[in-house]
Order: structure tokens, then sequence, then C-alpha cells
């Protein structure tokens, strides 16, 4: 199956438009980037790999608990919020917006949806 990156990082672009996100990418759950839309100065390989180990983190937590891993994780200061999201078993996507989480985990989950479609050719 082909994926088209170009869809994904459309994708990502309109999210990242509609919710004022510095960046937003697709990370695999080891830790690969597959698409991405950041700034410039970002290394894609130091945000998949870092946000990989923050979602894997998490999941060792609850799993240690016995309880289904998280849907979502959120990493939040003043001056915004790490948010990711699981895509399936073998992705998720991480975004960082202004602000809270407030408003912007609807948007990101129909951006997973989206996402989720076209890695399965049916996008």
């Amino acid at each position: 199956m082909r994926v088209s990156t170009q869809e994904l990082k459309r994708i990502l672009r309109d999210f990242n438009a509609r919710y004022k996100a510095a960046f937003s990418a697709i990370v695999s759950r080891s830790g690969v980037p597959i698409a991405w839309e950041l700034p410039p100065e970002m290394k894609v390989d130091h945000l998949a790999t870092l946000s990989a180990t923050i979602m894997g983190a998490a999941e060792v937590i609850y799993t240690g608990l016995t309880e289904v891993r998280p849907k979502r994780v959120l990493v939040e200061s003043e001056g915004g919020t790490l948010i990711a999201t699981g895509i399936g078993e073998k992705a998720f996507v991480v975004a960082m917006v202004p602000g809270a989480a407030d408003g912007v985990t609807e948007g990101l989950e129909a951006a997973t949806i989206a996402i989720r479609k076209v890695l399965r050719g049916q996008g």
C-alpha cells in the first residue's frame, strides 16, 4: 500500500492553520517521523523520538496498572499544550497548540480520523 505523504501533510497544514498550532507531525510509535509540518528550525527526528518516548512512557504506566493504554497525552505549560493522540496501533499524531487543550482535542480527533483513512488507503 502506498501512502500519500502529501495528503497527510495537507491534513496537518489544515490542522495547524485552524488551531494555530506551532507544529504537528505523524510519528510511528517507535519514533520514526511519517509526515510533518514544522517550523524550519525544528528537527523532526528529535521531535519524533522524544514524542514517542513520552507516549511510550504513558503506555507503560497504564499497562503496569493493567489499564487500557491512553488515547491521548497532554503536556501543558504557560506557552501552550503538547498533545499526542493515537492514530492506531502503529502511529500517533503530535501537535503543539497555544493555550489550553480545550476545543483543540475535538479538532485533533477529526484530523486523526482523516489520517487513518489515508494510511488505510481510503483517503
